[in-house]
């Protein structure tokens, strides 16, 4: 669980916590690839995405519960 200011947290161990929730995510979803939401993509200056497909990729980024907790 990512908590924003922790009581008389420091900088380094603010930063140091955050690195390791980092590493345990990116562990977590190279251990479990069918479980990490796709991100599309497209060459660079190439156009843009429909707007359904933004709708569609936000809507399960953000109601995703397959995540795993701290």
């Amino acid at each position: 669980m990512v908590t924003i200011g922790q009581p008389n947290e420091t900088y380094d161990e603010w930063r140091t916590r955050m690195l390791a929730e980092t590493t345990r995510f990116i562990e977590w979803g190279l251990k479990h690839p069918e479980k990490v939401t796709w991100i599309p993509m497209h060459p660079v200056g190439k156009g843009n995405f429909p707007e359904r497909l933004k709708q569609v990729f936000w809507s399960i980024v953000t109601e995703d519960k397959r995540w795993p907790e701290s």
